[in-house]
Order: structure tokens, then C-alpha cells, then sequence
């Protein structure tokens, strides 16, 4: 483990970057599975006292959206900027280095600029992703820690899905990544060099364990369950999904069906907790980059990875292509500009990354997809786009004005007008009286995927990959789902019969994402093996690229509906 005093030293001793004037730091603060349930959202019932006050610095984006819905992929989009595709940035073990290899990400691009790079805490979803993007990586244990003696003595799947013991702040998981970076802007003051310092904190992921004296904030009684908990009228199963997150992985959890109230109550209390919790740690950063004297020179911007659902439309969890899932909090306060602003422009997250580009005043890498956010800090009520993108699994969805507009590839449609229906109840998307709006939101999307499919060489070229006379390989389709396997069997499945080289190349297979259980136990043949879990029920997703040896690896999405057994 890197210590701050190492990486200063490194500092002092690095002269290959001149920085003739310092340029901004940046300070980019990431909490883990938070919906905009916070007061300076509107929501009062929240104690964020901390965040709230953050947000009087600068602006809050009301209507930002996420990219993919679910952690790895979103945190992998957003630090690259690259929109997802059907085999990029697809599940929650999506990593960047992977599916966006040689593409610079954040930190790298700023590292290249002369800023020293730091990771506290959740940033990326797999710890050694895009590794050499940072001069310094800390994280220590953020998930499933129980301090109670009857929680510590169950295995691990049974152990509850929440916990409020009387415990210090550090005796969780947001108290060591507080402490690491507290050392680091310490470290940071005595140097030369500005800093892209991110800072990742995972409550209120999934256990919702917080010390009691957050619990303690919110009256259990006047906690209100979801007003809509009920599958949306018309809405397509496509859109609907069993939160295994939740069923699978917790004690106490029914396998099937509703929550109790007492239980949903009891959810909603420590999520509640937890946001006040990691707010209370926000507060201490903060605090601290006001008392060393480095506010005036710092960009701060916080932002959750994806919404969440608290039992709104029979759900928990994220996952899914509704508002609740794709809204995200994100607040950006910059020196010299706007405070208490409030914007309701639509923005995505492929915009932070050329965002912090301007507002740092270095160039721009060439691949970026988003735009910058600069017009909506000087003016709140900019419009920069006329519609959003977000994408999980085989939909895609279209925030278009208010309407919010998804399609799968089985053809499944869902289109709900927030003007109207903001909690998304009514799937209208077949009521004549909305035909033109959707005729526009579906060509829209037309152009939308034909633009990608011409960027996606230049996306190749940016990333130093070369593409000769020689033609790739072929897959049969995009996407393709191979027969399903129950919990507890073994599954076997050849994937080379889907591929095809017209250059009469070899070929060889390589696993680039997926579920734990799969394996590539055949690189020549692709031959898929594995036994899944409960765990695993549901639709599991895997990207299998295929490689001529000449040609960029081509990949296909390779779906496996595992079920119970009979």
C-alpha cells in the first residue's frame, strides 16, 4: 500500500511534466447505489446536511442520468467517456481497461496533463482496473463488514441485508477511506503538483450498515413506504426483474414475492442511514480542503453511479431502465462560477469527462462522446442536448424532453410522459395521441446507433488499434442466448459455430467479461463450462471476442438464462 508521504516524495522528485501555472485540483467524490434522495433534491425527510451545503457552492444537475444502470459498466462509461454498446460496458463486472482498452481514461488523461492521480475507495468496481491510471490506489474492506456478534456468526449469504451497531464512523467502511484522504489533501497542500483526487464511498450499496447513530436521525414510524409498488400499467416483463441482489445474497430475504411492510420499512430506514452517513464523511473532506486552504483552487464533484429502487414498481435494487434506476445525483461547484443554482438541462455522465477537461483548462482527448457541462455552470438554464441516452442489457433507453422512451431488441416497448406521470405508473407508449412522439424518439434513435456504428473505427484509431486489408471475423448475430442450465448443473456450450473468418484465419476465443461460474475452457474451440449458483439465477451475460490474429478482437453478447432446478 502506497503511503501519502511516498507519493510526495515521488512528486518532488518527478520533473518530466511542467506545469508552468497550477492548474485547478480536482476533487471527485463517487457514492456508491445513490438516487437523488437527498434535501438539496427536495427530498427533506433526508439528513445530507453536508452535500446539501456542497450543492449552495455550486450546481445541482436535477435531471442527470446515468449511462447502464448497474455499477461496473456506469463507473467504466463514465470514467472513459464512451457511451455503452450492446458488447461494451454491458454488467457490474464490466472494467474499462477491457472493453475500452487503450482508450485514456480520467485520471490517465489528467495524469498526462502533470496532475498526481488518486484512488480512495470505490472509483472503478474491480479494484486493479485501469491499475496504471493512478500514481496511488488505496481500498480497503467496503463490503459486508457486521460488527454485531449474531450477524458475525452466520455465513456469509445469511447474514442480514442491514446492521446499526453502536460503533465509531471508522469502524465501517466510509471511516478508512475518510482517514486516507484527510492524509492525502494533508500531502497534497505541501506540493507543487494539482491533484485528480477521487474519493469512492459504497454506502448505500447493498448491506445497509451504518453506525446506530445514523439510524437514530430518522423516526422508523414516519418513514413512508413507496407510494407506486406496483408493476406500471402496460409495462413489458422486459422491464421487470426479481432484485437477486437482494434475494440471493442476504438472510431474511423471501426467495419470491413482496416484502412485508415492516421489512421494506426497515430497508428504506438503513438506506436513509446510510446516505447520512457517507454525507457525514463528505462533510469531514470538505472541512478539511476548507481548513488547509485549498477550496479556492478546487473543482468538487459528487456524483452516485446509478439510481435505485425502494420497492417503487415491485422492485428493489437497480437494474432496470425506469427513472429511478437511470436518475443520479451529480453536483459540480467550481471556482469562479455559479452557486446555488438548480438546472434543469438534460445532462449524462459521458459529459463529465469533457466537463473537467474545460473547467481544468487542458485539451480534450479525442474520443469523447459527451459534452461539456461549462455553458449550464455559467447559465443553469443552458439546453445543450435534445435527448439523453442509457442503455442495459438488450434496451435502449431515450430521455427526450419529458418523455423517457425504452425499446429491447425482442421488440418490447415502454414510453411514459413525466409531464404527466413522473413516477412512470402508465406505460403509454401504444396511446394514439402519442404516435408523433414516439415516431420522433425511435428516429431519433435510429440515428443514434448509426452514429455509433460510424464512430466506433475512430473510437478503434483513438486507441492506436489499426485496421488493415485483412477482414475481421464474423459473428452470425449481436447477441445470442444459449439453452439455459439450472442451479447446480453443469453447463457446456460451444460458442465457434456463431463465428466466421472469410480470410480463412484461425481463430481463438477469449473470455472478456462474465459471471464467476463461466470459464473459457477452450480458447481454439470456445467452449463456455461452468456449474451456476443461486446466486447466479436470472440472466447472465458474457462478452466473448473472437481474434483472426490480425484484426482488433470482434465481440458478441452471449446470454444464459440460469433458472432453479425442477
Amino acid at each position: 500500500m502506497n503511503r501519502p508521504w511516498m507519493w510526495m516524495l515521488a512528486l518532488l522528485l518527478w520533473g518530466s511534466v511542467s506545469v508552468a501555472e497550477k492548474n485547478p485540483n480536482i476533487l471527485f467524490i463517487s457514492i456508491d447505489d445513490l438516487r437523488p434522495e437527498l434535501g438539496c433534491y427536495g427530498n427533506q425527510k433526508i439528513q445530507s446536511p453536508h452535500i446539501d451545503a456542497l450543492a449552495s457552492e455550486g450546481t445541482v444537475f436535477e435531471e442527470a442520468y446515468c449511462q447502464v444502470p448497474v455499477c461496473g459498466a456506469s463507473r467504466a462509461s463514465l470514467m472513459t467517456g464512451l457511451y455503452p454498446t450492446e458488447n461494451r460496458f454491458v454488467t457490474y463486472y464490466s472494467k474499462a481497461e477491457t472493453d475500452a482498452k487503450g482508450i485514456p481514461d480520467i485520471p490517465t488523461w489528467f495524469k498526462q496533463q502533470g496532475y498526481i492521480t488518486i484512488s480512495n475507495g470505490k472509483i472503478y468496481h474491480d479494484r486493479n482496473d485501469s491499475a496504471d491510471s493512478w500514481d496511488k490506489i488505496f481500498r480497503s474492506k467496503d463490503y459486508k463488514i457486521y460488527h454485531l456478534p449474531e450477524n458475525l456468526a452466520l455465513p456469509e449469504k445469511r447474514q442480514p441485508a442491514f446492521e446499526g451497531a453502536d460503533v465509531d464512523d471508522m469502524a465501517y467502511a466510509g471511516g478508512p477511506v475518510l482517514q486516507e484522504t484527510i492524509a492525502d489533501l494533508r500531502a497534497a497542500k505541501e506540493t507543487d503538483k494539482p491533484f485528480f483526487l477521487a474519493v469512492g464511498f459504497t454506502k448505500p450499496h447493498l448491506p445497509f450498515n451504518a453506525p446506530k447513530k445514523y439510524w437514530d436521525l430518522y423516526d422508523r414510524a414516519a418513514i413512508q413506504l413507496a407510494e407506486n409498488p406496483f408493476v406500471p400499467e402496460g409495462a413489458p416483463l422486459e422491464a421487470m426483474h426479481e432484485w437477486n441482489e437482494l434475494r440471493n445474497m442476504y438472510g431474511g430475504i423471501p426467495t419470491q414475492g413482496p416484502l412485508s411492510d415492516e421489512l421494506a420499512r426497515t430497508l428504506i430506514h438503513g438506506y436513509y442511514a446510510c446516505v447520512s452517513y457517507s454525507d457525514a464523511m463528505v462533510g469531514r473532506i470538505l472541512d478539511e480542503l476548507d481548513l488547509l486552504g485549498l477550496r479556492e483552487n478546487t473543482i468538487v464533484v459528487l456524483w452516485g453511479d446509478h439510481g435505485w429502487q425502494l420497492g417503487e414498481h415491485t422492485l428493489w435494487c437497480k437494474h432496470a431502465l425506469f427513472r429511478t434506476s437511470l436518475r443520479s445525483p451529480l453536483i459540480i461547484s467550481a471556482p469562479g462560477f455559479q452557486k446555488k443554482q438548480h438546472s434543469q438541462s438534460l445532462v449524462e455522465f459521458v459529459d463529465i469527462y469533457p466537463t473537467l477537461c474545460e473547467l481544468a483548462g487542458v485539451d480534450m482527448p479525442g474520443h469523447l462522446d459527451g459534452v461539456s457541462l461549462v455553458p449550464v455552470l455559467e447559465q443553469s438554464d443552458a439546453s445543450l442536448k435534445e435527448a439523453i441516452y442509457g442503455r442495459y442489457h438488450s434496451g435502449d433507453s431515450i430521455k427526450m424532453g419529458s418523455y423517457q422512451y425504452t425499446e429491447w431488441s425482442s421488440g418490447a416497448r415502454m414510453l411514459y410522459d413525466h409531464t404527466q406521470d413522473e413516477d412512470e405508473n402508465i406505460n403509454v407508449v401504444d396511446d394514439p395521441a402519442y404516435a408523433n412522439v414516439v415516431e420522433k424518439i425511435t428516429k431519433w434513435l435510429a440515428d443514434f446507433r448509426l452514429q455509433r456504428e460510424e464512430k466506433e473505427p475512430l473510437i478503434l484509431a483513438a486507441a492506436g488499434i489499426k485496421i488493415g486489408d485483412n477482414r475481421p471475423p464474423v459473428w452470425q448475430k449481436r447477441t445470442a442466448k444459449l439453452e439455459q442450465t439450472g442451479v447446480g448443473i453443469p453447463f457446456s456450450n460451444y460458442v465457434n459455430w456463431l463465428a466466421s473468418d472469410k480470410d480463412g484465419d484461425a481463430l481463438v476465443y477469449s473470455l472478456d467479461s462474465g459471471p464467476e461460474w463461466i470459464t473459457l475452457a477452450n480458447a481454439t474451440n470456445g467452449l463456455l463450462e461452468g456449474t451456476p449458483t443461486s446466486e447466479h439465477m436470472g440472466e447472465n451475460v458474457c462478452i466473448i471476442s473472437v481474434s483472426d490474429g490480425v484484426n482488433p478482437p470482434v465481440s458478441i453478447r452471449i446470454e444464459i438464462d440460469v433458472v432453479k432446478q425442477p
